[in-house]
This record gives C-alpha cells, sequence and structure tokens, in this order.
C-alpha cells in the first residue's frame, strides 16, 4: 500500500518559501551591505595611506631643505667669522698705525729745539731713533722725554757718541700699540 501525501495547507508551503526568499533577500542585501562597507572603508584606508605618504613626502623635502639651510647658515657663519677675525685684524692694524701717527706726531714736540732725527725705523714692534744735537742736554732730554712716553718700552741705549762738535745718540725702544693721551 502506498501513501499519498496530500498537502491540506498549500498556504504554508507558499509562506515558507517566501520567508526563504526574504531570508535570502536579506542576506544577499545584508552582503551587499558588508561588501559596500569594506569598499567605503578600503577606499578611506587608500585615502589615508595617500595623504600619510604625501606627508611623509612633504616631511622629507622639509628635512632636506632644512639641511640645505643648516648647511649654508653654517657656511654663513664661517664667513661671518672669517670676516670678523679680518675686520679684528684691520682694526688692529687700525689701531696700530693710529698709536704710530701719533707718535710720529709727539715726536716732534718731544724733540728739543736744537735737536733732530737722522733715523726712524720701525721694525716689529721695536721704533729705533737716531738723534743729532750740538746740546748734550737736548740729547739727554730727549732719551728722558722717549723714556717717559706711554707707549714706549724697553727703552735701550745702543749709542751716544760726539763728534766734532755734534753729539749722536742711538737707541731702539719697543712700541705696544694704543695709549691714551
Amino acid at each position: 500500500m502506498e501513501l499519498y501525501q496530500v498537502n491540506f495547507l498549500p498556504w504554508r508551503q507558499q509562506q515558507i518559501k517566501k520567508k526563504i526568499r526574504e531570508f535570502l533577500l536579506f542576506c544577499f542585501v545584508v552582503c551587499c551591505s558588508v561588501i559596500i562597507a569594506c569598499i567605503f572603508l578600503l577606499l578611506f584606508q587608500q585615502i589615508e595611506i595617500n595623504d600619510l605618504k604625501n606627508r611623509k613626502h612633504n616631511s622629507q623635502l622639509q628635512y632636506e631643505q632644512i639641511q640645505q639651510l643648516t648647511l649654508q647658515i653654517t657656511a654663513q657663519q664661517a664667513q661671518n667669522n672669517r670676516l670678523m677675525n679680518k675686520k679684528r685684524q684691520i682694526d688692529s692694524i687700525m689701531e696700530n698705525n693710529q698709536f704710530l701717527l701719533r707718535l710720529l706726531q709727539n715726536l716732534s714736540t718731544i724733540t728739543p729745539p736744537k735737536s733732530w732725527l737722522t733715523n726712524l725705523q720701525l721694525m716689529d714692534n721695536k721704533i729705533e731713533i737716531k738723534a743729532n744735537s750740538y746740546d748734550f742736554q737736548d740729547i739727554n732730554s730727549l732719551s728722558l722725554q722717549l723714556k717717559k712716553h706711554p707707549g714706549l718700552s724697553d727703552i735701550q741705549l745702543k749709542k751716544i757718541s760726539r763728534m766734532n762738535q755734534l753729539n749722536r745718540l742711538h737707541l731702539t725702544a719697543k712700541y705696544q700699540g694704543e695709549f691714551d693721551e
């Protein structure tokens, strides 16, 4: 005997099929939504990665520019230091020349009236003076005046001589640069 199955509730079958379709449609929509969300997340992540790459590239460019500027500043500081040293040397030479100018100007007032200078040499912070006079007191006075001069030191008498009526003086001294008058 064979039994046949008879469906007395066809509407239930249809309702089950409908629920299965709805469930599959819902699953499809959820899967599509998840895929779309993943695609958006991937796109946003790619945008962020590109932004970070651009920042990194810009940072590297700024770092290279900073390095170049640092090198330029270092070179300019070295040049500035060289120029400052040169300026100091020139200032020192200028002060020395000013001292020598004042010394030469003072020599005319230091030299007694009846005496005259026959030789004046400057060499390596030393000055050599030769003078003549008819009066021995004038030669002595010149020697004393030079010893009192504020810019001269280590005054050494090399030679005093008398030939006929002429007294001769030869001395050396160290000059020290600038002095105040």
